[in-house]
């Protein structure tokens, strides 16, 4: 049985894409959804899902973490609650396994096929998108329930090569997967969204403030430094953006 890890972006789009072509069978396509994609993210994953269904690939289907209760818990949420920031700012990477491996891994756990599988001692071929650019992050080679592949890596597919295949499928590119208060993003990319999504860019900055008491050696989103300070000193504002870093930063001291 082969799985397909699917992020959303650049590499995941363009291995499914191969995989079709190359007449390479996919069971499963999981996208692990955080509640805090970006609209663009959301809208790309719905139509790609369109796409490999009119191909006869399977459906994307999405997972998201859940609680005891089995009620949806969301990044944003989760950090609102305990006055925190993504556990990237604080240098650590628990927000990639609690809300993008761990729900992916539970449905797979409760899926038929899979269980069946592995009651044979057999194991599942779970597809991961790093590329061959990248290939130094793709050193894990199986555990207890899976064989982990890396077909771009095999097939030698850089980024420019998997920028290439989304071309050529005629589909446009996906753009970069994640969510839209990450504290991996760039300055320019922080900026950009302020212009595009002014609202997003609010609840991020609304984060921010919100774990300020804190804080001790991380500053903010930046980790070393403030979202709302590089919106504030940005030239390119408008008086209404800098009116959104107003209105979200008022816990602020100063």
């Amino acid at each position: 049985m082969n799985i397909v890890a699917y992020g959303g972006g650049t590499n995941s789009t363009a291995l499914l894409i191969e995989c079709y072509k190359r007449n390479i069978p996919v069971d499963l396509i999981l996208f692990a959804d955080t509640g805090g994609e970006r609209p663009e993210t959301y809208e790309y994953v719905d139509m790609f899902s369109r796409w490999l269904v009119e191909r006869g690939m399977p459906k994307i289907i999405t997972v998201y973490r859940v609680n005891r209760l089995g009620e949806r818990r969301a990044l944003e949420a989760d950090c609102l609650d305990g006055d925190m920031l993504p556990s990237i700012a604080y240098g650590y990477k628990s927000c990639s396994i609690k809300y993008k491996a761990d729900p992916q891994n539970k449905y797979c756990n409760n899926h038929q096929f899979c269980r069946e599988i592995w009651d044979k001692g057999d194991k599942v071929a779970k597809f991961i998108g790093y590329d061959a650019d990248e290939s130094h992050r793709a050193h894990i080679s199986e555990d207890g329930k899976y064989l982990y592949r890396y077909p771009l890596v095999e097939w030698d597919m850089g980024r420019d090569e998997c920028v290439d295949t989304i071309c050529k499928a005629g589909l446009p590119q996906p753009g970069k997967s994640s969510c839209f208060f990450c504290p991996s993003m760039k300055s320019h990319e922080i900026r950009r969204m302020a212009i595009t999504n002014p609202d997003l860019m609010k609840r991020a900055l609304e984060m921010e403030a919100n774990a300020q008491a804190n804080l001790t050696s991380v500053k903010g989103l930046g980790r070393n430094w403030k979202w709302a300070d590089l919106l504030a000193t940005a030239d390119m504002f408008e008086d209404e953006f800098l009116d959104i870093v107003d209105q979200a930063c008022g816990c602020y001291d100063g």
